[in-house]
């Protein structure tokens, strides 16, 4: 056989086997998107649920957007290639954000950082909770109140994402 050929067909598996693996991945992130918006429409009926398209060119991410009053919390799950791309990614968070402390029980491993996000890792997904209290105030103490309050609902939301996967 031809070296020329030989290596076309290599290629052509190499290319079939990561276009079945990248879509395994996103087969996987969905049901796992799944699962949190089912578990947490069962715990918190009177927020309201909506998907947000992620930036173009943001394949491996899905966005959920969950709305109550002044209240909003965005939940990003990003599908990493392996475990160990995850744990690098969590690593870079921990080192380049503010991380605040580890936040134990919540997948494999996570953290709480900023105003009111938690990220954390399961397998080769990573699930960053956002929350903000979109209510406008320039009173330090009602700023001071809603940012506690941000890091209560995140760390409530991370706690329903994580228990929804955890026997994913």
């Amino acid at each position: 056989m031809k070296p020329w050929l030989i290596a076309v067909i290599a290629v052509s598996l190499f290319a079939s086997a990561a276009v079945a693996s990248h879509t395994q991945n996103i087969a996987e992130l969905t049901a796992l998107a799944d699962k949190v918006v089912s578990s947490i429409q069962g715990q918190k009926a009177d927020w309201k649920y909506e998907s947000v398209q992620p930036i173009t060119g943001s394949n491996d991410v899905i966005l959920q957007q969950w709305t109550l009053d002044n209240q909003s919390i965005r939940i990003a799950i990003t599908s990493h290639r392996s475990a160990q791309d995850a744990v690098a990614a969590m690593s870079q968070l921990a080192r380049e954000g503010p991380a605040t402390e580890r936040t134990q029980g919540l997948g494999d491993e996570g953290i709480t950082w900023g105003r009111g996000v938690v990220s954390f890792r399961k397998r080769n997904f990573t699930i960053d909770v956002s929350a903000t209290n979109t209510k406008p105030t320039l009173d330090l103490s009602e700023l001071n109140k809603n940012a506690a309050e941000e890091r209560k609902l995140a760390k409530e939301f991370a706690l329903m994402a994580a228990d929804a996967i955890k026997d994913k």
